[in-house]
């Protein structure tokens, strides 16, 4: 089965990471607004595939999602580069909302 992860930050790497190691997927695709960065990714998993069940582990584009039975979408805005880390602000997370609903709607028509 071949999944993509589009988005390979923290939590994009380590969902990557995750089905590498369980064996969930026979090729993996990893996507990146930055190609170097999905690339150094995919290049670093090459050192523990060996630990792993059998999996292709590649960098892409959105041209490469063709296929895929599973897309995760990992994308968007941090707590900390949106400005959310003050526990104290009632709208929290919330703020979050709008600068990642444009960055879903930049990924979506795409996949």
């Amino acid at each position: 089965m071949k999944v993509a992860i589009i988005g390979v930050g923290a939590v994009g790497a380590a969902t990557a990471m995750a089905i590498a190691l369980r064996g969930c997927a026979r090729e993996l695709v990893l996507v990146d607004r930055n190609r170097a960065r999905a690339k150094a990714v995919a290049t670093d998993m090459h050192y523990g595939v060996p630990l792993s069940p059998l999996v292709s582990i590649t960098d892409g584009d959105y041209d490469d999602l063709e296929g895929a039975r599973v897309v995760i979408i990992a994308a968007g805005v941090n707590e900390k580069a949106g400005g959310t880390t003050d526990r104290s602000d009632p709208a929290g997370r919330l703020r979050l909302l709008a600068p990642n609903v444009e960055i879903f709607e930049d990924i979506v028509p795409r996949g």
